[in-house]
């Protein structure tokens, strides 16, 4: 038994991952997929049921540490090929970074895997293909910059960023702030390869009017410093090239309560049993091209967002559906509407919050 086809280090989560196996003779040809980083899984036998995929005897909850990621089996057959990234996917968990500027450890974000084989009556792997560490998002494993977002960018200056490296050896990063006529410069340095987070936080550097973070070969990105002006709601989100991009919207175009009221008949007629409170806000972007446009449309289709605060990430969910990103002639700007992420329904006659938490 052998494995005919394996991924390439590096390869996205955001497509298939396909794995193939063949073997000399049909039978049953047994699939284990392990995440590396938490060590074997004991037990292909139990761990694969005859009903099929993904019933594994060792693999608990997503996130809890479990090495077994799924399982499947294909019943007499010479070979056999599957795609391994639905397994997988489920495994990231993004966490903006926070803290002053430098590099991050991109944790919750890469999942290192090893896949193996056996026939039905074997206990012991008959093939294991090399271990791979898989990125998420769409964007291929090269070395460099990954971010959806133009290199050209404004930034408030009491804001923050954060930028998505891969390397592929030692990478030292330097932030040039520029004020006027004089500039001053600053160093970082991680040693290892690998998806690494750098974070620029602009109080790090006051006064500054323009600021350059340069990679080297892997890329750079310079922004204009913008005056800190009230009411302003700067927003990150989960990217469709595996970063988390951050953005600033200038204006809160409404804020609306909505209630969802339960009523009840008692002796006293109709009363009100449970309510249930929503603040929904809808923010405007500036006027943009469609460059800028088509990276803030992802919005609508993120799989994680967040409300940035001096001190924290506050998770929302996106209400708005579909954007806007080109009318002909003109630039144009971007609605996108927010609203607290409710992560349980309401206690019954208990008042839901309408805030959001700062």
């Amino acid at each position: 038994m052998l494995f005919t086809r394996i991924p390439q280090q590096y390869a996205p989560l955001g497509g298939e991952l396909r794995y193939a196996v063949s073997q000399e003779t049909a039978g049953n040809i047994d699939i284990r997929i392990v995440d590396a980083a938490a060590g074997s899984a004991a037990g292909i036998g139990a761990a694969v049921s005859p009903g099929g995929a993904d019933r594994a005897g060792t693999r608990g909850p997503v996130g809890d540490g479990s090495a077994l990621l799924g399982a499947k089996r294909f019943a007499a057959v010479a070979e056999a090929a599957f795609d391994a990234a639905p397994y997988l996917r489920r495994r990231l968990h993004f966490t903006p970074a926070t803290g002053r500027t430098g590099f991050y450890p991109a944790e919750g974000r890469t999942v290192t895997a090893v896949v193996e084989v056996a026939g039905t009556d074997g206990e012991a792997a008959a093939a294991v293909a090399p271990a791979r560490t898989f990125l998420p998002g769409d964007a291929p494993g090269t070395p460099g910059l990954r971010t959806s977002m133009p290199l050209v960018r404004l930034i408030p200056e009491d804001a923050c960023d954060e930028l998505t490296l891969l390397t592929d050896g030692p990478c030292i990063v330097t932030v040039t702030a520029e004020a006027g006529d004089t500039a001053t410069a600053e160093s970082y340095r991680v040693s290892e390869a690998g998806l690494h987070l750098f974070r620029l936080d602009m109080r790090d550097f006051p006064g500054a009017e323009r600021v350059t973070v340069d990679a080297g070969t892997r890329g750079t990105v310079v922004y204009s410093v913008t005056p800190a002006v009230q009411g302003q709601v700067r927003l990150a989100w989960r990217s469709s090239a595996g970063s988390v991009e951050h953005y600033t919207f200038p204006i809160v175009r409404t804020t609306t309560v909505r209630t969802e009221r339960r009523e009840a008949e008692g002796p006293q007629g109709r009363v009100v049993a449970a309510a249930e409170t929503d603040r929904e806000i809808v923010l405007v972007s500036a006027y943009e091209t469609r460059s800028m446009l088509e990276p803030l449309a992802e919005l609508t289709a993120t799989a994680a967002a967040w409300i940035v605060t001096e001190k924290r990430y506050i998770p929302v969910d996106i209400a708005t559906e579909e954007a806007v990103v080109q009318r002909r002639g003109t630039l144009s700007c971007l609605e996108i509407a927010i609203r607290p992420k409710r992560k349980k329904h309401a206690a019954w006659n208990r008042k839901s919050t309408d805030r959001f938490a700062t």
